[in-house]
């Protein structure tokens, strides 16, 4: 044991004892480990974050009278209404509330019940309203802001959420508030989403690991000559291997060490980032425990285990390490191994998310993927020294960078090799999204109106729906408004029906007429499939308008015969057009119609500046009662949302991920030039133009880059495959993806490229001519 704590030590004195140089090397160790880092600990943060937010949510589910598991009310309850606005394409959701009594039930995250007139908004909606950018939302918010939600009370930093008093909130005991919380309730996603969510997670933090292991074995061919010296004097195999090791322990301390505290510094302003919608409380952002021990034991423990595998050549052939001879051809049979195994844990797992159970091992489908990734930077060091041998000619800067190549491929490889798993995975995931899109998406997506709003109201008397229409007409950029009352009727088979009463212009706003008189009909007939087809009812046919029931069960109010009517269609039914029967104010004069219902059609200008915004402050005065929908503003399934969710969140990790690779390979490109300096300064007294160099060095990374492309897509074009096929889904590469992909990734390698040149300048200079 003390012989360990003795090799151990000396390989931390072997590190640190080359002066600046030595320093100048644990830096840009540390920093290319403690970047990894800091992205292993976002990452595991994620559960903490899902979990916290799922407690959140149960903290405020609200448990009422009709409920199940509601205890009697014996106190005092809490009258709630919800409602939800929008404000330039912001949703902003909220509550009416009226407290029964001084122990009604208060909401998550406040202090008291907002009484009539009071307001309690989130710090988002708070900021906004007091904004200049949020003038014509406040508006809409007549109420005096008397407090802010705390964070219990909210899923995010950036909901727009609050509660106001309103006096006028309906009394209903079966939808009265007893009190808040709930269970936590586990989501499940259909199969898609799943392996959505797979392929993307081990796609995104694989690469980082694969960065972490590559910068273990920065100034790797340096310290391999110093190991190899003490193995020429006399060391042991073992020994050597032991000071390997501590040399690489103290790189992974100092970036364990940069990555905790580069993590909590940007913790810091995490609630100021809003990244592609997203965005989480300090609190949250918190890595769970298990985790965290992982990550602190893997870390180390992949820099010893790299730099150990790494010392084949200085253990076996020292000698060979210290004259920097040209090493061994690497052989192909091993590195084959992954990629077998991968393909062939796939292949098991096919067909089995096929379906609408998912029949699969997620172990199986997950090891196939990081298999299947691991095998881009074992092939690629072997590609590219085989390639790289095959050439020969072209230009100065062209011939240093291939006979740079071919003495020394692996750290070419090993550099592009992250980013060439990044790609990799990048592919896979947007080929499943492509897929998942097709399958998701299925609805034909909604041709915008900007020039038609719909307003629905509840408690509209006609005196109250008189007034609605005023406030509408007297609105910015408002030409006209139809109002439309319902009735409600029921035929034989007591299914309840809706007819439509208004006027012919009304009417028109509704369907495409071909003439339209009071006392005509008409059916609005809708093209979708999904959306309608012929009319449940004949004319002629008896119905019951306004049924009430009856004591023996039976429904009873006045008859009224069907009339004759004409069959029409909507002007375009994906724009929430409804299907039913549209009547003439006369055919209805004797009939009541539905109590307290009334719809608006606004037409408007869209070329009126927030025109939308306009029209819901005209009806604002009227609260809980109306619900504006804009036709601009495409509505979404839920089950498009979640698939847009899970969107969002894979493209800011890969959008993470890709800054990563980009500051890794900085680093590494950075620590190439200091390790060749002496050469390029010799290069450069020689007579070598420094363009000359500076384009050798951008053709050191554009012919392995090359090559990882051509690996990272052939790689990821046949996982694409693989897990296409386990959801039974048919094989579709997203090539404008791959395109822009690769793109990215050449770009990313140029740009590190020119970052590089200041450093390139100072090593051609001639102090680097000095020998220490």
């Amino acid at each position: 044991m003390r012989q360990w704590v003795s090799d151990l030590a000396l390989g931390v004195r072997l590190a640190l004892g080359g002066g600046r140089t030595s320093w100048v090397r644990l830096a840009l160790t540390g920093a290319g480990i403690g970047i990894g880092v800091a992205v292993l600990l976002t990452a595991a943060s994620v559960p903490t974050v899902l979990s916290e937010r799922a407690e959140r949510e149960a903290l405020g589910a609200q448990v009422t009278g009709g409920t199940a598991d509601a205890e009697k009310a014996s106190g005092d309850v809490l009258y709630s209404t919800m409602w939800f606005t929008a404000y330039r394409g912001e949703s902003v959701t909220g509550y009416f509330v009226k407290g029964s009594g001084p122990d009604a039930p208060v909401p998550p995250g406040m202090s008291r019940v907002p009484g009539d007139g009071e307001l309690f908004a989130s710090p988002a909606l708070r900021a906004l309203l007091e904004s200049p950018e949020g003038g014509l939302l406040r508006e809409r918010f007549p109420q005096r802001v008397v407090g802010t939600i705390g964070q219990i009370g909210l899923n995010a930093p950036n909901d727009l959420l609050f509660y106001a008093g309103d006096a006028t909130v309906k009394e209903d005991a079966e939808t009265a508030v007893v009190r808040f919380g709930g269970q936590v309730h586990e989501r499940t996603l259909d199969p898609l989403l799943t392996l959505l969510i797979m392929v993307g997670v081990v796609a995104l933090l694989f690469p980082v690991l694969v960065f972490v292991g590559i910068s273990t074995r920065l100034a790797g061919a340096e310290r391999d000559r110093r190991l190899a010296a003490l193995r020429l004097v006399g060391a042991g195999a073992l020994r050597v291997r032991r000071i390997a090791a501590g040399e690489s322990l103290l790189g992974a301390f100092v970036g364990l060490a940069v990555g905790t505290v580069l993590f909590f510094v940007a913790r810091q302003f995490v609630e100021d980032v809003r990244l592609l919608g997203l965005s989480v409380f300090m609190s949250d952002l918190t890595p769970s425990l298990p985790f965290a021990v992982v990550i602190a034991v893997l870390v180390p423990v992949m820099a010893v285990v790299t730099s150990v595998v790494a010392m084949r050549h200085t253990v076996i052939e020292p000698l060979g390490v210290v004259r920097r001879a040209k090493p061994v051809r690497r052989v192909l049979w091993w590195r084959l191994v992954p990629p077998v195994v991968g393909v062939v844990a796939l292949i098991s797992q096919s067909g089995t998310l096929g379906g609408p159970q998912n029949n699969a091992s997620e172990t199986v489908v997950i090891g196939g993927i990081l298999m299947l990734l691991l095998s881009i930077p074992v092939l690629l060091p072997w590609v590219v020294e085989h390639a790289v041998g095959r050439l020969r000619g072209g230009a100065p800067s062209w011939q240093l960078a291939i006979r740079r190549l071919q003495l020394e491929s692996g750290t070419a490889a090993r550099v592009v090799g992250g980013v060439a798993v990044v790609l990799a995975g990048g592919i896979a995931l947007q080929s499943i999204m492509a897929s998942a899109a097709s399958q998701v998406e299925d609805r034909p997506q909604r041709p915008a109106d900007h020039s038609r709003i719909v307003i629905d109201m509840r408690e509209a008397t006609t005196e109250v729906a008189a007034r609605t229409v005023d406030l509408l007409e007297r609105s910015t950029g408002v030409e006209q408004v139809h109002t439309m009352r319902d009735l409600v009727f029921t035929g034989a088979s007591e299914q309840f029906d809706l007819a439509r009463v208004g006027t012919c212009e009304a009417l028109r706003a509704q369907a495409v007429l071909p003439s339209c008189q009071d006392g005509d009909s008409f059916y609005v007939e809708h093209r979708s499939a999904y959306a309608g087809g012929p009319a449940p009812f004949k004319p002629g046919q008896k119905v019951t308008v306004n049924p009430k029931q009856d004591a023996d069960g039976g429904q009873s109010g006045p008859q009224w015969t069907i009339p004759q009517y004409t069959v029409v269609t909507a002007p375009d039914d994906s724009l929430g057009y409804r299907p039913g029967l549209l009547l003439t104010p006369s055919l209805a004069r004797d009939l009541p119609l539905a109590a307290g219902r009334a719809t608006f059609h606004v037409m408007v200008d869209p070329d009126v500046p927030d025109v939308a915004e306009h029209v819901r402050n005209a009806v604002a005065s009227m609260t809980w009662r109306t619900y504006t929908s804009y036709f601009g503003e495409a509505e979404v399934a839920q089950r498009v949302k979640e698939f847009q969710g899970i969107r969002r969140g894979l493209l800011a990790g890969s959008l993470i991920t890709l800054l990563f690779a980009g500051a890794s390979l900085l680093v590494l490109a950075l620590e190439q030039v200091r390790e060749r300096r002496r050469p390029l300064a010799v290069l450069a007294a020689s007579g070598v133009p420094r363009g000359a160099l500076s384009r050798s060095l951008l053709w050191q990374n554009a012919v392995p880059l090359l090559l990882a492309l051509v690996v990272a897509v052939g790689v990821g074009g046949s996982l694409t495959v693989l897990l296409l096929k386990v959801i039974s889904q048919p094989v579709v590469l997203d090539w404008p993806g791959i395109a822009l992909l690769s793109g990215a990734a050449a770009l990313l390698v140029v740009a590190v490229t020119v970052l590089s040149l200041p450093s390139l300048r100072r090593a051609t200079g001639a102090l680097g001519l000095r020998s220490e």
